[in-house]
């Protein structure tokens, strides 16, 4: 008889072990909710050390992905306009920044516009553009155009230092200028 109670609570228990582990692979297909977050309509402001506005991120969406930290951004506007040097925009259809990282990685229809002294504007575009607001340098590997005073350059890879407001081309550069 022992024996039998024995074996009738070690079927059950095997049962019971066996639901539990559907039920936690029915919990990990849902996901887990997490605490993440959404914002409508959000800016982002970067300031100096003696507390000057050096630059504005603005967004339609910003949201968090609970499971690994991640921001997405969508139609992500950057103003860096710092009072001693050459002010720079941004614009991309979306953005995303990484957990545990300031870069900001803006994708889609990436362009970027300064407003020169002489009121010449340089544009800048690509799909794919890394910045790190803190450093404001700027980085893709991917094709570029830029449009200025009457040129259009096209270069594969590009770091733009926007402090110095500086261009560095990487490869393949080509360009058309009319007098």
């Amino acid at each position: 008889m022992t024996l039998l109670l024995l074996a009738a609570a070690a079927l059950a228990s095997g049962f019971w072990l066996w639901q539990l582990e559907e039920e936690d692979e029915e919990r990990n297909l849902r996901g887990r909710l997490g605490a993440g977050y959404y914002l409508k309509d959000a800016e982002l402001v970067g300031t100096g050390s003696n507390g000057e506005v050096l630059y504005r991120i603005q967004t339609r969406e910003l949201k968090e992905n609970a499971e690994d930290g991640a921001v997405d951004l969508t139609e992500v506007s950057l103003q860096y306009s710092p009072a001693a040097a050459v002010p720079w925009d941004l614009r991309a259809d979306t953005g995303s920044m990484p957990p545990d990282s300031d870069i900001l990685q803006l994708t889609g229809e990436v362009v970027a516009v300064t407003q020169e002294n002489s009121g010449e504007p340089a544009t800048i575009r690509t799909d794919y553009l890394e910045i790190d607001p803190q450093t404001f340098v700027a980085y893709t590997d991917r094709p570029v155009a830029i449009e200025l005073s009457g040129g259009r350059i096209l270069a594969t890879g590009m770091r733009v230092f926007l402090k110095e407001d500086r261009l560095q081309l990487i490869a393949d550069v080509t360009g058309t200028f009319t007098p």
